[in-house]
């Protein structure tokens, strides 16, 4: 009985309606939000920033030419004595030749010039003559090659004396004018007297013992257009 009791009190009790199981809600998708494609920006052109043009600098105005005074022409350098007017001016201040050598002397000097000159003419007329004789016979006859050589060095020796004794004439003629005129017996690059035991060894020579020692030490030298030069 208390078991059917149990049952009945179970019984009586109402079972209560099941709930119903509610569908799970569809989720509602979410629209997922376009990505916006981004506009392609239309290069905006950038505007030229203008090159600042250089500024050319004025142009400096050239300095006034300033008036170039004409410079006062020096006068021309005189011209460098030569022999004949040293010679000159020494004839104005020395005591005439008769009186600077004595008459013996000067008649011992020309003797010598004069002797001199007859030897110096005879051996340029004797040169001369063997050279012309050696000329026709190197011509005629032709000569091994050794006596060719020796002629041609014969003739080239007779040369330079001959070459030697017509400037030697030419100097006793110089002095031979010398004696003429009353300028014998000076200097011609300084003007004072020649020694006469000089004059007596050397009747031609023309310079003073003081002045071939300069020539000898480079200290003087002969310029064809200037004279006797001291450099």
């Amino acid at each position: 009985m208390a078991q059917a009791k149990k049952k009945t009190g179970k019984a009586a009790k109402k079972k209560a309606p099941a709930k119903k199981k509610t569908a799970p809600k569809k989720k509602t998708p979410i629209p997922k939000k376009k990505t916006p494609i981004p506009k392609k920006k239309t290069p905006v052109p950038k505007k030229k920033t203008p090159v600042p043009k250089k500024k050319t600098a004025p142009k400096k105005e050239a300095p006034a030419k300033k008036k170039v005074t004409a410079k006062k022409e020096a006068p021309p350098a005189a011209p460098p004595p030569d022999e004949r007017t040293i010679i000159e001016e020494a004839m104005k201040r020395l005591p005439p030749l008769a009186k600077r050598i004595k008459k013996t002397d000067l008649r011992l000097i020309r003797k010598k010039l004069l002797e001199r000159r007859g030897e110096l003419a005879g051996t340029l007329e004797a040169i001369e003559a063997e050279h012309i004789g050696t000329h026709e016979n190197r011509t005629t006859s032709g000569g091994d090659e050794a006596d060719q050589a020796t002629n041609a060095q014969t003739a080239d020796i007779s040369l330079r004396l001959a070459e030697s004794g017509a400037r030697d004439v030419q100097e006793i003629d110089v002095a031979l004018g010398k004696l003429s005129d009353g300028s014998y017996g000076i200097c011609e690059a300084t003007g004072e007297p020649i020694g006469i035991p000089r004059l007596k060894y050397l009747p031609w020579i023309r310079l003073s013992l003081e002045a071939q020692e300069k020539v000898e030490r480079n200290q003087l030298r002969y310029d064809e257009s200037e004279g006797w030069v001291f450099p």
